[in-house]
């Protein structure tokens, strides 16, 4: 019998950072992978995350030898009704990240990924929404009959521009796909260390499915395009389909009339069959270059080293090179013109030709970057303080850096902030060389990366807090006017001559005023008052007095900061739960408290919060945007005498015919509000004649739109089971012919 207070819901999968967080992660079951599977989470902040079905509640992590790794809920008195908790529970989450972060890298914008769509639960689908929900990426993972998948599709593809379908590697629905286009995409998980692998799989009528990853496909206006498919002006085929081309001789490279530009042309030689002609050739390509290369300056001309040239399937140049080589203006030039080597050299210095500014210049000008960068609370790029130094172009090497930013730090005195904390490297982190910042200006103690980006923060945090209240000028020594105004009796000022007794009375006075701020909890007059004090600290033991304030106020302001984020944690979590039952005013209010703490917090700490907000703003944005009463009623009597002329004809038409003729987007109308336009429409329509919405079909078959049969039930027609629409429908439509 276990005992008491074991847990015995042991899962493989939770979520990081809150309960909310679609953040998936994975234990391995293997004990010799839980090393590095910690080290990856120092903060081991992990949930039975909601969207795995699960409660909410703290999950830890437990390393076994003898059995299987897990995690365990840290309250063996949690009544956790999560049911599904192996390995593949979290897929879901893996694949809507992974698909809306392989859209970004399309350069796609508004990418939204839900998880949890309406009317359906966790794990049964994915929605990927991008270009501002015009677009969208339907995963299927829950097994549903085709009836039911050809209604969602039509109801997707009416709301929607453009639509893809992703299925599951079980789902029985790609073969009817297979049967609409003549091949299928597929998803897929698999264990890859501590982390789920998602790779996307191409069927074909028999044949095994294709597997590739999601890097190697790419997005085109007609879909997603894999290894295994070819994009066509004629559409999406399978690349199997298409005809191979004739082998070229080894020598010979096919070219597109609209890929080369001839310029220059004069006759080499001329033989009895051809003439040769030298000339200069510009080529329209595609440039791939490594992600650490050199981005191409459109100012300069450059030379691809080891480049090869090759052909894309769209018809497209591809040309590889491993790095590019700039060349100088004057060799430039001179390729263009064609002359001969330079008698003088005229041209103006690149600016890499140029010589450095002299290190006091630099560290000048970095200090004013930096210092200007603190007053305005943000952070600063290497780029920028170049800019600043007009060092445009030249690239410092790590130890270069260290050299000029430790001079940029002095004078050092204990509880000042490191500037250079106010510096981010390319990936949103501290800057490369910070560490050897750090050990030049004295700290000896080895520290971890996660504790590197802790002081990071923390030294950001207190420049932020040290020069964003002292104003443009550099703050002052002596205490503000109304600290002098204070009473003799908390103030004492000494009279005397020396500057040093001076010096101590100012910080005796300040260190008085910070203790006062402390104790009356106004933390943003303690922390002047410390900064002035700071300032004016004359020994050993003053900077000593400073440096244990500033650590009381640092880990006051991390409380403060933990507590803020406990709130908005808490906020979001409710609109996860509740949102789609709040009234928009209830809706409305909650977002704008969450999106205060969310400022107070910062981008960077409540970046999970903030993309949960966006979602529900987005939201808000579609039930706030449905018709009026008056406008449904005008689309109404459009939509009447366009059927009517529709009748009489003797054909049907869609959603999107009907647009077209009556200059109105009703394609991107809300389901209900296309109900509510066709109800109105057929409001005068006697009981004795069929309905005219019975011509609205859907998109592309031959069938009743998904709508129809609400729209019946709404004006009290009899309303027929599914399996009896289709008929029921034929029915209406051979009595409209029978009208004509």
């Amino acid at each position: 019998m276990p005992n008491a207070e074991e847990d015995t819901r042991k899962v493989q999968t939770a979520v990081s950072g809150h309960a909310g967080s679609d953040l998936p992660v994975y234990l391995p079951m293997d004990a010799d992978e839980f090393g590095a599977f910690i080290s990856r989470y120092p903060q081991r902040a992990f949930f039975c995350g909601t969207l795995l079905g699960g409660c909410g509640q703290r999950l830890s992590p437990k390393q076994y030898r003898d059995r299987k790794c897990h995690f365990a809920h840290v309250s063996a008195a949690v009544n956790c009704r999560r049911t599904e908790g192996d390995e593949a529970s979290a897929d879901h989450l893996y694949i809507g990240r992974a698909i809306a972060d392989w859209l970004k890298r399309q350069k796609q914008r508004a990418v939204q990924p839900v998880y949890k769509p309406q009317g359906h639960q966790v794990r049964d689908v994915i929605d990927v929404s991008y270009e501002a929900g015009r677009r969208l990426v339907r995963v299927q993972l829950a097994r549903r009959s085709k009836r039911e998948w050809e209604e969602s599709d039509a109801e997707l593809r009416a709301r929607h521009a453009g639509l893809d379908w992703l299925f599951g590697p079980d789902s029985l629905l790609a073969n009817w796909q297979l049967d609409r286009q003549g091949y299928a995409l597929r998803v897929q998980c698999r264990s890859l260390g501590a982390t789920r692998e998602v790779e996307i799989g191409t069927q074909f009528p028999d044949r095994p499915v294709e597997w590739t990853s999601l890097s190697e496909c790419s997005l085109t206006p007609e879909g997603i395009v894999t290894p295994s498919l070819l994009h066509t002006p004629s559409g999406i085929v399978p690349r199997h389909a298409v005809p191979a081309t004739p082998a070229l001789p080894a020598s010979a490279l096919p070219l597109t009339p609209a890929s080369v530009l001839i310029t220059d042309a004069a006759l080499s030689h001329a033989t009895d069959t051809h003439r040769f002609f030298d000339i200069s050739v510009r080529v329209n390509a595609r440039l791939s270059l490594p992600a650490h290369a050199e981005t191409p300056d459109v100012h300069h001309a450059y030379l691809p080293m080891g480049a090869t040239l090759s052909l894309n399937s769209d018809g497209t140049w591809l040309i590889e090179a491993g790095a590019l080589h700039r060349i100088p203006a004057d060799i430039t030039a001179q390729r263009k013109t064609d002359i001969g080597p330079p008698t003088a050299d005229t041209h103006d210095p690149s600016p890499q030709e140029q010589p450095l500014p002299p290190d006091a210049n630099l560290v000048r000008s970095f200090r004013a970057t930096l210092e200007n960068t603190a007053r305005s609370k943000n952070i600063v790029t290497m780029a920028t303080l170049c800019r600043q130094a007009s060092l445009h172009d030249h690239e410092l090497p790590v130890e270069r850096w260290r050299q000029l930013l430790v001079q940029v730090e002095q004078p050092r005195t204990p509880g000042k902030p490191i500037l250079s904390a106010l510096i981010k490297g390319r990936d949103g982190g501290p800057a490369p060389f910070f560490r050897e910042v750090l050990r030049g200006v004295g700290w000896t103690k080895d520290f971890s990366d996660a504790e590197l980006l802790g002081i990071w923060d923390r030294e950001r945090r207190r420049a932020h807090a040290a020069y964003s209240r002292s104003g443009p000028a550099n703050p002052p020594s002596l205490p503000s006017r109304e600290a002098r105004s204070q009473p003799s009796d908390r103030i004492t000022w000494w009279r005397a001559d020396s500057a040093s007794a001076r010096r101590r009375a100012t910080f005796d006075a300040l260190i008085d005023l910070t203790h006062e701020a402390r104790h009356a909890g106004d933390l943003d007059a303690f922390e002047q008052n410390l900064f002035l004090a700071e300032r004016v600290a004359w020994s050993t033991d003053a900077h000593e007095t400073v440096r244990s304030l500033t650590d009381w106020l640092v880990d006051r302001r991390g409380d403060e900061l933990h507590e803020t984020w406990e709130r908005l944690s808490a906020l979001v979590d409710r609109l996860n739960g509740e949102g789609d039952d709040l009234h928009p005013d209830q809706l409305r209010r909650v977002l704008r408290s969450a999106e205060e703490l969310a400022e107070e917090i910062g981008e960077e700490l409540a970046a999970e919060e903030l993309r949960d907000i966006a979602r529900w703003r987005q939201h808000l944005a579609r039930i706030t945007e449905r018709l009026t009463l008056s406008e449904i009623c005008g689309h109404a009597v459009a939509v009447r005498i366009a059927l009517r002329r529709t009748a009489r004809a003797g054909h049907t038409t869609t959603w999107g015919e009907l647009a077209l003729r009556i200059g109105a987007p009703l394609a991107a109308l809300h389901p209900d509000d296309k109900v509510a336009v066709l109800v109105e429409a057929d409001r005068e329509t006697p009981d004795d004649r069929p309905l005219l919405s019975a011509l609205v079909t859907a998109h592309g078959a031959n069938r009743p739109h998904p709508l129809y049969r609400q729209v019946l039930f709404n004006l009290d027609r009899l309303a027929p089971p599914p399996e009896a629409l289709f008929m029921h429908w034929h029915m209406a439509l051979r009595r409209h012919s029978e009208l004509r």
